[in-house]
């Protein structure tokens, strides 16, 4: 469950910074401007991920899984865990014990777990670099962010973003020693999900013990 959660903040840092702004670096600033006017335009999204956390050279974990986006909605399904969250309750299903975690999130958890609130959440505090690279044998832009100020949770990321259409194709995020990478190998905008994907389907688990922490 650790590194599902995790992954997920991961995943959606890796939505959030596409806002970035800089004065300096400016191509690296464009690519991350259209990288975020793609996935605005992409409406529904539906994304398939790997992500691996690894300290120096050696894997500490990794996992698997789907992320469907709505707004302030999204379902999050992995091996280990699957979440919906409808924009106010969540709901966290733990399948090795069945159990269901029903909760509110608060205002910093919601910038947590949803790409969507807050795309220019890190307008500042990151110098940008960038450089042409490849990328499963894909051409790639490769954006290099190094924080300003030693508070800053995420201390260097590294974004590949395809060229063709500016697509987000990875994302690294050192934290406190770990690397934390997420591949995005499936990105799928223009889908059209119901209420019903974002809020906890019961009928489907009709043994699940429901936890009731709001």
């Amino acid at each position: 469950m650790g590194h599902t959660r995790q992954f997920l903040i991961l995943l959606t840092l890796m939505f959030s910074i596409f806002a970035i702004g800089a004065r300096a670096e400016i191509n690296g600033r464009k690519v991350l401007d259209k990288a975020a006017t793609f996935i605005r335009k992409s409406g529904d999204i539906r994304v398939s991920f790997a992500a691996t956390s690894f300290r120096g050279t050696n894997e500490e974990g990794s996992i698997r899984g789907t992320l469907l986006l709505q707004g302030k909605k999204f379902q999050l399904n992995t091996p280990e865990m699957i979440t919906w969250f409808d924009g106010a309750t969540q709901w966290s299903y733990l399948t090795e014990n069945e159990e269901v975690n029903i909760t509110q999130p608060t205002e910093k958890e919601i910038q947590a777990v949803n790409p969507y609130v807050f795309l220019d959440l890190y307008k500042k505090g990151y110098s940008i670099e960038m450089k042409e690279s490849t990328l499963r044998d894909t051409p790639t832009y490769e954006v290099h962010l190094v924080a300003q100020k030693a508070e800053i949770a995420a201390q260097e990321i590294f974004i590949d973003v395809r060229q063709s259409d500016f697509c987000p194709l990875c994302v690294r995020v050192r934290q406190e020693g770990i690397w934390n990478r997420i591949s995005i190998w499936e990105f799928n905008g223009g889908q059209h999900f119901t209420d019903k994907d974002f809020t906890f389907p019961k009928e489907q688990y009709p043994d699940a013990e429901l936890i009731d922490l709001r």
